[in-house]
């Protein structure tokens, strides 16, 4: 079995190094929140969890003929992270994206109705895409409560901070192996 993720991945160096400062800056307030490492950066198209290896190179083709090739072309669509919001009382900090959102979405109803279609891979819930970074987490029972109140200032004052641009070229297949240091990605093509 193979922990995957459809993804696309930040690749702009100024804007990672912006984001690193931010989340540096969360980190010295809140010392066990973990922030994600610069090379995991990306924006999850879809969620896949456990499948089997015989199953990926079939989602690989999939993304390849019906999105890279269909809706990509070639082109490059370029983003901007602008903004930081939180999920689920601050255990998940993210920055949001802004620019042509519907695109996106027509990238995400693509890949859900194709891996749906052909693989029988159920359709997520949520049908609305909501695209935004994950950059840090903190679980509840690792939150110093001391200065917790600054964090969330921190996080306030940068709602409207912008982090750079995010250039959207492809979609990836992704494996995700947990280590006890974290997560480590790596493309997965056939």
């Amino acid at each position: 079995m193979i922990r995957s993720f459809i993804a696309i991945d930040l690749e702009d160096e100024e804007t990672k190094k912006n984001i690193i400062e931010f989340t540096d800056r969360l980190q010295q307030n809140q010392p066990r929140m973990k922030a994600v490492e610069p090379e995991n950066l990306h924006l999850t198209v879809k969620f896949l969890g456990n499948i089997k290896g015989s199953v990926a190179p079939q989602i690989y083709q999939i993304l390849e003929s019906k999105v890279n090739d269909k809706l990509f072309r070639g082109q490059t669509y370029e983003y901007q992270l602008k903004g930081v919001g939180q999920f689920r009382k601050y255990s998940i900090i993210w920055i949001d994206m802004k620019g042509e959102i519907s695109f996106l979405q027509e990238v995400k109803d693509t890949v859900e109705e194709e891996l749906n279609k052909q693989l029988h891979i159920r359709k997520d819930k949520r049908r609305k895409f909501t695209p935004h970074l994950t950059v840090g987490r903190l679980k509840s029972k690792r939150i110093d409560y001391k200065t917790f109140d600054s964090f969330k200032n921190i996080i306030q004052d940068h709602k409207d901070t912008a982090f750079g641009p995010f250039k959207v070229q492809k979609i990836k297949l992704k494996q995700s192996n947990l280590t006890p240091q974290g997560p480590i990605y790596s493309d997965l093509e056939y």
